[in-house]
């Protein structure tokens, strides 16, 4: 199961003159990326040119405001067999935005995130009312924001 990470055009090195995933706070796609190498998965970094190489595309939407950039590339992606997993803070009201990504993680990811891929990698994985996929997606269903009960 190869897994990235998706940098968008406005977040990408050429933009910033430091690597601007270390000059932001992008903390938690950090930790969801450390959660799932913790559970055996390599997570490598892909942009608008080399997405459609994955099969697992985790998405940081840290605002509202990010879904706007996201969208206007994510409608140039090259076609795929990729899943894509939307997270972050400025995850919330997803049913705009129910055709631009599979699966949408609502809180602290760094559980779910990596149950989830062990099920999309055919691995044992358990139901979590924190993650809504797009395509059995219904606000008649109750989803919740997943909390913790520990620092990470």
């Amino acid at each position: 199961m190869k897994i990235c990470a998706y940098v968008q055009r406005k977040y990408a090195k050429q933009t910033y003159k430091n690597e601007c995933f270390d000059t932001r706070q992008f903390v938690g796609l950090r930790v969801i990326i450390d959660s799932l190498e913790r559970a055996g998965y390599t997570v490598d970094w892909a942009g608008i040119d080399t997405v459609h190489r994955y099969d697992v595309v985790l998405v940081s939407i840290t605002s509202d405001c990010d879904w706007w950039e996201y969208i206007k590339e994510r409608i140039c992606w090259q076609s795929g067999d990729y899943k894509v997993i939307a997270g972050g803070a400025g995850v919330l009201h997803v049913t705009p935005f129910l055709s631009f990504a599979d699966y949408f993680s609502l809180g602290r990811g760094e559980h779910s995130v990596a149950n989830l891929v062990n099920g999309l990698a055919g691995k044992s994985a358990d139901a979590d009312n924190s993650i809504i996929e797009s395509a059995t997606f219904s606000p008649d269903n109750l989803y919740y924001i997943r909390q913790t009960d520990a620092p990470y």
